[in-house]
């Protein structure tokens, strides 16, 4: 019985696997876009995708060390490859929304941030 719990107790303190952090950075990617797509100015997207990166950005911090981690980053492979079109459209998302606000300072700020958290 202890043996089991100290098991369960060791696991936890692992952290997040590989395929949990690539699956969180899309996901916080996605909520950043959506507030911008869902803004009726750009004026207001840039606000909303600020407000939604300061609540996600641990997600992002960590996605990018998972990308300077080969080792790590060959753990979440499988499950790139496995939802890859989960997130399809994303990138052609962000380029909307960049195009369409490519005068707005701080939706390109976000953009910026998302790469460099």
């Amino acid at each position: 019985m202890l043996g089991l719990l100290a098991a369960g107790l060791a696991g936890c303190k692992r952290g997040p696997s590989p395929a949990d952090i690539a699956d969180r950075g899309w996901r916080a990617h996605e909520l950043v876009v959506a507030a911008g797509e869902h803004a009726a100015t750009c004026a207001e997207a840039g606000a909303a995708m600020q407000r939604v990166f300061a609540e996600h950005r641990q997600a992002f911090v960590d996605a990018v060390a998972l990308d300077n981690d080969l080792e790590k980053l060959s753990e979440a492979t499988d499950f790139i490859e496995a939802h890859r079109d989960r997130y399809g459209d994303l990138e052609t998302r962000m380029v909307a929304l960049s195009d369409r606000c490519t005068d707005d300072a701080a939706v390109q700020a976000v953009f910026t941030s998302m790469e460099t958290p």
